[in-house]
């Protein structure tokens, strides 16, 4: 490099020719020498130049932010069971740094993001999926926003205007990236199953978040009252002070439809929630009652429960009807039956009759055509196959040739009266091309088994549910922005906890201000106690400005290294743990004692602290708290410790002395400098066991 050649802001720029240089995701480049030099460009669909404004330069924000997810397994419940997948970044430039190999400098900091994934259907797939593709997805993006973020186009300066495509709005990308994530993972071997969700992203003092299906974003501060932020589905309007926006709501009124009744469409909703309507493909059909099997029927031919070749003419559709109408008719089910559903099941008799009758007279053949098609499963790979009559491993030209063939014998059918079964038809085919274009690029997959299983109407505007989508299933995104510059904790809660009340949410919240992991933990607690699910989860973000004493004479860039105190005076209480069946590792400093009769898990640690913090931060101390909480936390060090310093005496107890930074491990050291004189941390986890730790100067 030549001592005269200009040089670009911030980090990640790599050599373009011998006069420019570029930045590779946001594709702005830069001028070292030449006429432009010094200057910032965009190349034009033409080929030519102009110029954009320099990068944005990150500026440290005067908050801190502490986070932690938390998963509560109900009692007896084994671990593969658990259906939620967590994801919490506290350091967005450093993991982009280290797993993407590509710098996110010009961010302010703090910069950090947070997903909880609820898997649903009683299965995780689907949310473990998103899990693993959520911060690979965002930090690309994000990379891709050079000049700065505003949600606001009030708040954005002039000169970036024209510059929507690097200017960043955190809710867009937000929205695009759940977006994107529902579009590949519908499309994929997991599509059947699916997942509430919530994300946020704080950057600076800018947090958006967006959630999707039974998830919400809750702003929780001490002393008002708290705000939703992203409430559930349906509650925009009952929430004055929320904050988010969302599209607009599935037209179909599902949570009216009667229970056991198929909607014109072929949704049931039953007791575990939205499913597909049965059909021929259910062995267990035929032993049901007549009134129950024609309400729950997806489609004409099933509620005349037509023979397997289909009607040869319209007087077999004449037959059937004769022989239902006689067992369905309201003045003949008796006592046994509900009236209103007898005379449902009569109508829909009758309705299907009709339409049946009308296709068999017009054209025969195109109506035993319909009816095979619609005794097959077009989500699985064997009813897919059998519905476009092509092997399960066609090619893509065979199934496209199929598909259209049946397209247009069915388009031979021009019925106003049938046109509803004949759009089954269709949609049918379709699907069925879809799954075998997945068993193509995907392999086999084993979520058909998910078929059977129920969606609570709430989480039918979550991630994937391929099969539910046009039964009332549609993805709805729902966003806001909120600017964190004061002392809030937020909540995000998705299936279970979604569902716990804002005072559950307030109380663990006002007690545990800078304590997140417990704070996450009452929630998935409290929750199980609400819904049969075999987990629960949540995450919690603590929010507050940095003490005025650890901002003296700081610059309003961003300076590299750590901030805070060089070095802490700490007292810690540890339980030792290990995972079950494994011995507890070796610790020179652990406390002499008898061997406990059975190791306890980092679980049961987590939880054994938890409870402890609990009660140290609810007590009132009888007027001197600070006094209070130090002496009774000394004396808990002394009796339940099992690291070696809780056997100094009086005061000491339980003391590590001054520690420094780089001295300890980084969670513990995390934990450790970001405390206040006098304060316990949250519970954290080393390679010595669980940690509760006080700052005492």
């Amino acid at each position: 490099m030549s001592h005269d050649d200009a040089i670009p802001i911030g980090e990640g720029w790599a050599r373009h020719n011998g006069e420019l240089l570029v930045h590779p995701p946001s594709q702005v480049y830069f001028a070292q020498r030449g006429d432009q030099r010094g200057k910032y460009l965009l190349k034009s669909t033409d080929g030519g130049w102009s110029v954009c404004p320099a990068p944005h330069v990150g500026t440290d924000c005067p908050i801190e932010v502490r986070a932690a997810a938390s998963s509560v397994l109900r009692p007896g419940v084994g671990a593969e069971r658990k259906l939620d997948r967590s994801v919490v970044l506290a350091d967005m430039p450093k993991t982009a740094r280290l797993a993407l190999k590509f710098p996110l400098g010009f961010l302010d900091s703090p910069a950090s993001c947070y997903a909880l994934f609820t898997g649903l259907r009683g299965n995780a797939a689907a949310a473990h999926w998103c899990a693993s593709q959520f911060h690979q997805r965002l930090l690309k993006e994000v990379a891709k926003k050079i000049h700065g973020w505003w949600d606001s186009e009030a708040e954005m300066p002039e000169e970036l205007f024209f510059r929507g495509s690097h200017v960043g709005s955190l809710v867009k990308v937000l929205r695009g990236l759940l977006e994107n994530l529902d579009q590949d993972l519908t499309n994929g071997p997991h599509g059947l199953g699916g997942c509430d969700a919530v994300v946020a992203v704080l950057i600076g003092e800018d947090l958006a978040a967006a959630a999707v299906g039974h998830a919400s974003a809750t702003l929780l501060f001490q002393g008002a009252d708290a705000v939703p932020l992203v409430p559930l589905l349906g509650q925009e309007e009952e929430d004055e002070n929320s904050l988010a926006s969302a599209s607009p709501v599935a037209p179909v009124a599902l949570s009216q439809l009667p229970l056991g009744h198929a909607s014109d469409v072929g949704a049931l909703v039953d007791s575990s929630g939205l499913r597909r309507a049965k059909s021929a493909w259910d062995a267990s059909e035929a032993d049901e009652e007549d009134v129950r099997r024609i309400l729950r029927a997806p489609d004409a031919f099933s509620v005349l429960g037509m023979a397997e070749k289909g009607p040869e003419g319209p007087a077999e559709a004449k037959t059937a009807y004769k022989r239902l109408a006689l067992r369905v008719h309201p003045d003949k089910v008796g006592r046994t039956c509900d009236p209103v559903d007898a005379k449902a099941a009569f109508a829909r008799l009758d309705s299907a009759s009709k339409v049946v009758e009308a296709l068999a007279e017009q054209n025969a053949e195109v109506c035993r055509e319909l009816h095979r098609i619609l005794r097959c499963d077009p989500f699985t790979v064997k009813g897919a196959s059998q519905l476009l009559q092509v092997e399960q491993e066609a090619e893509a030209s065979q199934v496209k040739k199929a598909l259209e063939d049946l397209k247009q014998k069915l388009a031979k059918a021009q019925l106003q009266e049938a046109l509803s079964e004949i759009q089954k038809g269709v949609d049918a085919c379709s699907r069925a091309a879809e799954t075998l274009q997945i068993l193509r690029q995907a392999g086999a997959s084993s979520s058909e088994k998910l078929l059977a299983e129920g969606v609570p109407i709430p989480s039918l505007s979550a991630l994937g549910l391929r099969d539910l989508r046009g039964l009332g299933g549609r993805l709805q995104v729902r966003t806001a922005a909120y600017r964190a510059g004061e002392e809030v904790r937020v909540a995000l809660c998705s299936g279970a906890t979604a569902e716990l009340p804002m005072k559950d949410l307030e109380e663990a919240a006002n007690v545990f201000l800078w304590q997140p992991k417990v704070a996450a933990m009452q929630w998935a607690t409290k929750a199980l106690a609400l819904r049969q699910d075999p987990s629960a989860a949540s995450i919690c973000l603590c929010i507050r400005e940095r003490e005025e004493d650890e901002e003296e004479d700081r610059p309003a860039k961003r300076q590299r290294g750590p901030k805070g105190p060089r070095s802490v005076r700490l007292r810690h209480l540890l339980l030792r743990c290990a995972e079950a069946g494994k011995p507890l590792p070796e610790d020179p400093m652990a406390r002499r004692r008898k061997a406990q009769a059975q190791c306890r898990t980092p679980v049961e640690a987590e939880t054994e602290l938890a409870a402890l913090l609990v009660d140290l931060l609810s007590a009132d101390g009888n007027g001197d708290l600070e006094a209070y909480r130090n002496a009774t936390f000394r004396r808990l060090c002394q009796e339940r410790s099992e690291c070696s310093s809780a056997d100094s005496a009086g005061q000491l107890c339980g003391d590590l002395g001054w520690v420094s930074r780089g001295q300890s491990e980084p969670a513990f050291e995390q934990a450790a400098f970001s405390l206040r004189k006098g304060e316990l941390s949250d519970v954290v986890t080393s390679s010595r066991g669980v940690h509760l730790i006080q700052r005492i100067a």
